[in-house]
């Protein structure tokens, strides 16, 4: 679910840029057409990915994976996240729209039944959309 896959992030100053985990345990991040090659590594027991990128290791936890999205966590007590979507999967990048897609082909939870006579349909939208801004943010700040 992970390797050979363009993971595709749009970062805060709207570059494209791109992750191919390689069978080889090689790793491509290409932006505006350059590429640098890192390695990385899968660690089972966590659900984390090992990532060397320029001298330093990352460990990143795995918060979401489905083959169409991927969202990362730096470990530890930060909230650095970064999401990425599967370029073939969904062209226009729209990783918001697929989460929200794929949010209402889940059966409600008892959570959400409380929560829908809390707040209105314009309020989650609005709490959902700030959510993927800071999201969005912490993402590019990390990749600064």
């Amino acid at each position: 679910m992970l390797v050979d896959i363009p993971w595709t992030i749009v970062d805060g100053e709207l570059n494209i840029q791109r992750l191919i985990f390689r069978k080889d345990k090689s790793l491509y991040i290409v932006k505006e057409g350059e590429i640098q090659e890192s390695k990385w590594e899968y660690l089972a027991a966590m659900d984390s990915l090992v990532v060397n990128v320029g001298g330093k290791k990352l460990l990143l936890n795995e918060v979401f994976a489905d083959g169409n999205a991927l969202i990362l966590k730096k470990d530890g007590i930060t909230t650095d996240f970064l999401c990425f979507v599967n370029q073939k999967e969904i062209p226009d990048l729209n990783l918001e729209g697929y989460l929200r897609k794929i949010k209402e082909l889940e059966p409600p939870t008892k959570f959400d039944e409380i929560s829908q006579n809390e707040y209105s349909d314009t309020d989650k939208n609005i709490i959902f959309t700030v959510l993927v801004v800071i999201v969005l943010f912490l993402v590019w700040s990390f990749l600064q």
